[in-house]
């Protein structure tokens, strides 16, 4: 609901990016692909055609794979 308010209100585009994980533990283990992300949002940013930009990354944004032998799991609201 906060996402389509502020996209209607302030005319927020929004990016939505998602790609498959380079290994099984990590998606960008090396940083690759943030890299190339942070290039791409700045050139995006750079341009006054948009002054303002919401990113939906799902790997940043929503809950990811447990991995109980690191210390990593996931609650139950997380689960349901």
């Amino acid at each position: 609901a906060d996402l389509v308010e502020a996209t209607g209100k302030y005319n927020l585009p929004v990016a939505v990016l998602s790609y498959p994980w380079l290994t099984k533990d990590h998606p960008d283990p090396r940083g690759a692909n943030l890299a190339r992300v942070a290039r791409a949002l700045k050139a995006l940013l750079t341009s006054s055609y948009i002054p303002r930009l919401g990113v939906f990354w799902d790997f940043g944004s929503l809950h990811q794979h447990p991995d109980p032998p690191n210390g990593v799991v996931r609650t139950e609201e997380q689960n349901a």
